[in-house]
């Protein structure tokens, strides 16, 4: 039978081929969302999309409102696990880590058009939807305690006497927050050289002895 058949990391045949077409379905529902916006991404749509049925979308997610929800978490933990790697990384400075987080920020593989359209796309819609927040919010309390430990120890570092690692982490916080709204208007001709240097340059205003 089909789910007696095991793959090397001992899953069956039968739950390989569920999670192939749950990973299918959400990669499906958010190509919806770029090209078509939360409201236009209907059953139908997603359907066309995945080339899947109805049913499975019922079977993986149940309703279509738990499948953007679930597109959102999984962007979400996509972005997230990038710069948890750079913050959790004990091998590497301040600067280091901030310079980090400034190319997780910048790189193709977080900032996309698919990707930045569908984050503007999610927070459209919060006021109906508050529970897309959790997934959307620049002010995420792990990330932005990530910004203020780094500024922290750059200030502690640096003995920048005038340092105020709370208001430096805001003006990151904020550059950033920026620059993917200037991406996701512009992304025809957005530089992400010139972003990296805007970037580094308010850096280098924030912690002169370290950029």
């Amino acid at each position: 039978m089909i789910d007696e058949v095991q793959t090397k990391d001992g899953q069956n045949a039968r739950e390989l081929g569920k999670s192939k077409n749950r990973r299918h379905l959400l990669e499906s529902a958010a190509n919806a969302i770029h090209k078509f916006g939360v409201r236009g991404t209907t059953i139908a749509v997603i359907q066309q999309e995945s080339g899947l049925s109805r049913g499975m979308i019922n079977l993986h997610f149940g309703t279509k409102e738990n499948l953007l929800l679930a597109v959102a978490e999984d962007l979400a933990g996509h972005y997230s696990a990038r710069w948890h790697r750079v913050a959790q990384d004990e091998s590497l400075s301040p600067k280091e880590k901030l310079e980090g987080v400034i190319r997780v920020e910048l790189s193709h593989d977080v900032l996309n058009e698919r990707d930045a359209s569908i984050w503007f796309a999610l927070r459209s819609e919060v006021v109906s939807r508050p529970e897309y927040r959790a997934y959307i919010d620049s002010r995420d309390a792990n990330f932005c305690n990530m910004i203020v430990e780094i500024c922290e120890a750059l200030v502690d570092e640096g003995g920048y006497s005038n340092g105020d690692p709370q208001l430096s982490a805001n003006a990151l916080i904020a550059l950033f927050e920026g620059i993917w709204t200037d991406f996701h208007l512009h992304s025809d001709r957005f530089d992400r050289k010139n972003a990296e240097q805007t970037c580094l340059y308010v850096a280098g205003r924030l912690f002169p002895k370290h950029f």
